[in-house]
């Protein structure tokens, strides 16, 4: 399968992949590594070659999957990423069409549809690691997307997975951070590349997400005190400002001060690094995205609306502000009696039965 690689004293990623007459090349995909923006676009290649790859031997005879998924998924996906997330479904997707010899969508029926999660599931890479069912059922969705696509382009009579129903296992509950925990990891911080601190602080301040700590120098505007996040989750059309924290604006006139155009500069694969690092200090339930659950929990215990809330994170929706809140018994300990009842009779003879002694206690006195 295609795979990407960096040269030495060269900045652009290099790719390997075997052509349409089968041999294997290695060339330049004129893409810079040190930049966050063409490096999503590498991978989107990347995903691209392997996904050629493996419809080469899928076959494409009459209405076949080779002659128009890839057209398709070129004109449905609007941003770089999300054509990248789907050819890479469709990676694993033509594999298993390869193996199960279902060369025409006519071929796919719900029973063998669903059948995709096992076999995905028990797949182990070449690092000998597998996926969760969750991600397994994400990729059959795209294959249900694919199969509405086969109908309308009259390859497919129906498509069998249009109201497809499975059960998804529930993800593990980020936790949010502590002081005591932000202070350790600071310190520890101190010996990790700047990239790390910066995104840190950043993250920790304003809630965003890893790849928006990656800021333009001129989204940052000291005198209306602002910063803007111009390619969040959802692309350019979701770019959104919000004020910027007192806490923050240090580090951003240090930045300012320098000639560096964006705030954090990442490396390859700048997650697995964050997940390596809280294994190294060994706290590896934690993750970068618990910053985020910590900034919306504080947001709401300092009493702050929850449409501000929403609107300084960029949650669209409520019910997935929601997913972030964690209730703590202490955040409702203040309303511990605000509901009252009239006493039961068991309660009025244990309270009569409680003044009797105190009395009997006085006369002895």
């Amino acid at each position: 399968m295609a795979s990407l690689y960096r040269k030495k004293q060269s900045p652009f990623w290099f790719i390997q992949f075997v052509d349409a007459a089968g041999k294997r090349r290695n060339k330049s995909t004129g893409f810079r590594a040190d930049d966050a923006g063409q490096t999503t676009k590498a991978r989107a290649f990347r995903a691209e070659l392997e996904a050629k790859e493996l419809n080469r031997t899928a076959g494409a005879l009459g209405g076949g999957w080779e002659s128009w998924v890839p057209q398709y998924l070129d004109r449905h996906c609007e941003s770089a990423r999300t054509r990248e997330r789907y050819l890479d479904a469709w990676k694993w997707l033509a594999l298993w069409l390869q193996i199960k010899h279902y060369h025409s969508p006519r071929d796919i029926t719900y029973r063998n549809a669903i059948d995709y999660v096992d076999w995905r599931t028990s797949y182990k890479k070449r690092t000998g690691k597998t996926v969760g069912r969750n991600t397994a059922i994400l990729e059959l969705k795209t294959l249900a997307m694919i199969m509405g696509e086969a109908v309308r382009l009259g390859h497919a009579d129906a498509n069998p997975l249009v109201s497809i129903k499975l059960r998804r296992d529930k993800p593990e509950k980020k936790p949010e951070l502590t002081d005591d925990e932000v202070l350790e990891i600071r310190t520890a911080l101190n010996d990790e590349p700047e990239w790390m601190q910066r995104s840190f602080e950043i993250a920790l301040q304003t809630g965003c997400r890893l790849r928006e700590t990656r800021i333009p120098r001129s989204c940052i505007d000291l005198p209306e005190n602002k910063i803007t996040f111009p390619c969040p989750k959802g692309g350019e059309a979701r770019a959104f400002s919000i004020p910027m924290p007192s806490a923050l604006r240090p580090l951003l006139e240090e930045f300012l001060r320098g000639k560096e155009k964006f705030t954090v500069d990442f490396p390859f694969q700048p997650s697995r690094r964050w997940q390596q690092f809280f294994i190294k200090i060994k706290k590896p339930h934690l993750c970068f995205h618990c910053l985020r659950v910590t900034f919306v929990n504080r947001l709401r215990r300092a009493g702050v609306p929850r449409e501000a809330a929403m609107r300084l994170v960029n949650h669209a929706s409520e019910l997935v502000h929601q997913i972030y809140q964690r209730e703590r018994v202490e955040d409702v300990a203040q309303w511990r009696d605000a509901v009252s009842f009239p006493s039961s009779p068991a309660s009025r003879a244990i309270q009569g039965v409680t003044a009797s002694a105190v009395e009997t206690d006085k006369a002895s006195l």
